[in-house]
Parts: structure tokens; C-alpha cells; sequence
């Protein structure tokens, strides 16, 4: 299964600078931008980053995954 996060796209969608972002949700802008461009993998970003990060964007948590190649048995 991949996991893709899009926070980038959402913030982008928003008009919004990673800088903007960082001072909102509190979060390092370096840690932002690692999360952004996949170098901090999924299974090591807090779910209440996620959930802060969701809120300042106006979104759902949801919004903020999307799921491919995923196989039930």
C-alpha cells in the first residue's frame, strides 16, 4: 500500500508560505518541508502534527492522505 500525504498541495491550494504554515501550527519550517517533500517518512509524522496541521488548513484530517494500490484479502 502507498500512502501519499498532501499537505503541500493543500497549502499551496490555500495560498499559504510554509513560513505561514510553521508560525500557525507551531511546527519547525524545516520539519514541514521534510514532511512536504517525503524525507521524513509517514510512519514517523505524529498524528497530532497531522491533525494541526489539518485544523490551520481547513481541512479534515482525511484531505490530507491519499491511499493507492491498496489490497484487501
Amino acid at each position: 500500500m502507498l500512502i501519499i500525504i498532501k499537505i503541500k498541495e493543500a497549502r499551496e491550494s490555500k495560498g499559504m508560505s510554509l513560513k505561514e504554515l510553521a508560525d500557525l501550527t507551531g511546527i519547525r519550517k524545516q520539519r514541514l518541508s521534510d514532511i512536504e517533500n517525503h524525507i521524513i517518512k509517514e510512519d514517523k509524522i505524529l498524528f497530532v502534527e497531522m491533525l494541526v496541521i489539518a485544523e490551520n488548513l481547513g481541512l479534515s484530517i482525511l484531505d490530507l492522505y491519499e491511499t493507492k494500490n491498496i489490497e484487501l484479502q
